[in-house]
């Protein structure tokens, strides 16, 4: 990886992954669907708590960030499985 061409290619191919195949996954998995019942759950807790609009904005903060570190991970996990198969690739 490393060069414009290949960052956008894997930016696309997230993009297809993280939106598409999601949501075809989202329909068939329990487990996908328990965790964004929980996250409901959590997030009206989170509404009644009568935060203030800063700490509503701190939270957002952090929920944003962990989600971020979320996204950067699988993509990582991505660019590494791409070079995997073209390393593997290269042995055949």
């Amino acid at each position: 990886m490393g060069n414009a061409k290949n960052d956008r290619l894997l930016e696309i191919f997230v993009s297809t992954r993280t939106v598409k195949a999601l949501d075809k996954a989202v329909g068939k998995s329990k487990d996908y669907k328990d965790t964004l019942k929980k996250q409901d759950i959590a997030f009206d807790r989170l509404e009644q708590a009568g935060l203030s609009e800063e700490q509503k904005t701190i939270v957002d903060r952090a929920i944003s960030a962990a989600n971020d570190c979320g996204a950067a991970a699988y993509r990582l996990g991505l660019q590494d499985g791409i070079r995997l198969a073209s390393e593997i690739k290269e042995f055949e």
